[in-house]
């Protein structure tokens, strides 16, 4: 007896027709567009949006996979910032809920997996909504909701189109191909002292404070600011550790190792003290969940020596000002010793009176630095009475949204972990466990990634919302995998 597969009612013939027709015309109007511009730049653009065009129509899968890249490199920004382009990120955006919307109405692939992320955003963002009634800067509530509800919909996108366990692979392997592209810049930018050479944007540098009386150049890479960037590069360390272990093939091993050493090294190059914390961080839970063979553990000391040989001289320098953090003789913390500290100590307790003052609903989206001025005099540690954002995204939140926007961030990072610990067993029961190791890697990143925020604001949350929508893919992927196998093994037994 065999196990009937039902067919799909549309023609593959109409199909092509359809998605032919849909190329021709959005070729067309980019066609037109480039004979209306002078900018080589811009025609260049075009024509390479017009291949991406034909082949996000063709394979959405494709068109996730290059929303990532576009995503974590700020291709768009940079493209805009640098070169006066148009938004690359909002026609992509629209081109893939474009294709979601195709897939729906011509083959009947009904998007699923975003009702659960609906609810929680919506109700951060509603929360968020209301502060406008009370906060002092609504300007900055009405901008910042206006990038959240973008922040939102890449979560949205990237759960309803990852749905395939191989494009997860695919997934993993493209934020490593990231890793390597803006490490390689990096650490090539370091060695040369190439520091006012920008590399298009993708590898940037500023002269910044790195120890009581000393300054120097620190990496920013794309985003132009040196914590940040420490920060979206932590993620990909033990996502490359974990690829670097189980990977079959050796030609991606030696690929991994090299992502994990370039974005070490990166991360070094930045000075951040948050980000050599936060990889300190994944890297001790990674060796917990997987402990090192004797082997193993030689390889990664000589890794160690290696990599950190290559840190700046004064690196060592920056890093030791942590233990200003630590209590003293007398049982006290000498916050003075360092303005970097000094202030951050003054943005917490002045964060602590505001909390106060509205425990419930907050201040108000982003009303933090507006309000820091006047309210930093009751501490009296601000080095200035300049605006000043809270380096802490959960305080951050906590200030500006009051318990109700915390409790919801909050759900949305707990939701995040049940997925992964879902999507971690189901691999697991159905016989995957290349795939459990795969979403392991992921989580510590994204571990290493909410250990960062505890330095740094939310300036550049879009980071925070793509690894969300990997992560609430993954039970559903899982599942899918299951299904597939228990219904292998069902028509095995029935023919």
């Amino acid at each position: 007896m065999a196990v009937e597969v039902k067919k799909s009612q549309e023609s593959p013939t109409r199909t092509a027709l359809i998605y032919a027709g849909l190329a021709i015309v959005i070729g067309s109007v980019i066609g037109l567009l480039i004979t209306e511009i002078n900018n080589p730049f811009f025609i260049l653009l075009a024509a390479g949006g017009l291949i991406v065009v034909v082949a996000t129509v063709v394979s959405v899968e494709f068109g996730l996979l290059l929303f990532i890249f576009i995503t974590y490199t700020r291709f768009s920004d940079i493209a805009i910032d640098f070169y006066g382009a148009p938004s690359v990120a909002k026609f992509f955006v629209g081109l893939l809920i474009l294709a979601i919307l195709i897939r729906w109405a011509l083959m009947g692939e009904r998007p699923a997996g975003w009702q659960l992320p609906v609810l929680v955003l919506g109700l951060y963002g509603l929360i968020g909504f209301l502060s406008l009634v009370y906060a002092r800067n609504s300007a900055s509530v009405v901008y910042t909701l206006s990038n959240y509800v973008k922040d939102a919909l890449i979560t949205l996108v990237v759960v309803v189109l990852l749905k395939r366990a191989p494009i997860f692979r695919h997934v993993i392997w493209t934020l490593l191909a990231i890793g390597i592209f803006l490490g390689t810049l990096s650490v090539y930018k370091q060695i040369t002292g190439t520091f006012t050479n920008d590399y298009g944007g993708f590898s940037r540098a500023e002269v910044a404070g790195i120890s009581s009386g000393t300054s120097g150049y620190r990496l920013t890479g794309p985003i132009g600011d040196p914590n940040f960037y420490a920060q979206i590069m932590v993620v990909l360390i033990p996502i490359a550790i974990e690829r670097m272990l189980h990977e079959r093939k050796l030609l991606l091993r030696l690929l991994a190792g090299l992502a994990g050493v370039l974005c070490t090294l990166t991360i070094l190059f930045t000075y951040s003290r948050g980000g050599f914390v936060a990889m300190l961080v994944v890297l001790a839970t990674f060796f917990i969940v997987y402990p090192p063979r004797p082997l193993q553990l030689a390889v990664i000391i000589g890794l160690g020596i290696g990599i950190f040989s290559l840190a700046p001289a004064n690196y060592l320098d920056r890093v030791l000002t942590l233990k200003d953090l630590l209590p003293n003789q007398s049982g006290g913390i000498d916050i003075r010793s360092d303005n970097s500290i000094q202030g951050r100590a003054s943005q917490t307790l002045t964060a602590w009176i505001m909390f106060k003052e509205s425990p419930l609903v907050g201040v108000g989206l982003s009303n933090f630095a507006e309000l820091y001025p006047q309210y930093s005099k009751e501490v009296g540690l601000a080095p200035s009475a300049s605006t000043k954002s809270l380096h802490n995204l959960y305080l951050e939140v906590a200030t500006e949204t009051g318990l109700l926007g915390f409790s919801v961030f909050m759900s949305m990072i707990w939701l995040a972990f049940q997925s992964i610990l879902s999507a971690r067993r189901k691999f697991s029961e159905a016989g995957q466990p290349d795939y459990a190791h795969l979403v392991t890697g992921l989580a510590i990143g994204f571990i290493g990634y909410l250990t960062a925020a505890i330095f740094i604001h939310a300036a550049f949350p879009r980071y925070f919302y793509l690894l969300l929508g990997i992560i609430f893919a993954l039970p559903a992927i899982a599942k899918q995998v299951q299904e597939d196998i228990l219904s292998q093994g069902f028509g095995l037994k029935l023919q």
